[in-house]
């Protein structure tokens, strides 16, 4: 795709509508096909190309590794606003691989209010609209999922237990756990113990 993209570049140059070939990027379809006419777009482009250096200045939040410490009310506008919405990553425990809890079975976005700070998620999956629920969670079980499934790639950045591909032929650990059990996650070694049926 890109190649033709960059042909395409190159005859709206040839048209004077841009400086060079790969300004094309900064422009959309339509604004490609009107150049091809001789519309001047350098303007356009140069407005664009210094918004996108404005926006790569931005350093992103971290993630990976240690939880910064979060003092409310400092750092920059953004961050603050948005750690109240997403949260900060939990604390790393003593043995970050093994987590009691209490379990709270979320099956949809919609049951995400139940989870409380440190609860053990127990869901059939998870998806990047599921972000802000691992700040919450002390640890995640979920049905299905492998190594590189997006519920195990995420917990790893937070550091915290995970257990994957709970199914067993038909039984699913969301149909065996309820709201309120107490369970022991071991994410090193792929266990879910219940301590308690609540």
């Amino acid at each position: 795709m890109r190649l033709p993209i960059l042909e395409m570049g190159g005859r709206v140059a040839e048209s004077d509508s841009i400086a060079e070939a790969n300004d094309v990027f900064h422009l959309t379809f339509d604004e490609i096909k009107s150049g091809f006419s001789g519309a001047d777009h350098k303007d356009l482009v140069t407005g664009r190309k210094a918004e996108m250096e404005k926006w790569g200045k931005i350093v992103p939040m971290p993630t990976i590794g240690e939880p910064p410490p979060h003092e409310e009310g400092e750092g920059d506008p953004l961050g603050v606003a948005f750690a109240k919405f997403f949260g900060v990553p939990p604390e790393p425990s003593r043995d970050p691989d093994i987590i009691p809890g209490t379990a709270k079975v979320v099956r949809s976005l919609a049951e995400a209010s139940k989870l409380e700070k440190g609860d053990i998620m127990v869901c059939e999956m998870t998806m990047p609209p599921w972000m802000p629920l691992f700040s919450i969670a002390g640890a995640v079980v979920a049905d299905t999922g492998g190594p590189l499934s997006h519920c195990a790639i995420v917990s790893r950045e937070y550091k915290m237990p995970c257990v994957v591909g709970t199914v067993i032929g038909t039984a699913a650990i969301t149909a065996a756990i309820t709201d309120g059990m107490t369970l022991t996650v071991d994410g090193a070694k792929g266990i879910v113990r219940i301590d308690s049926r609540g």
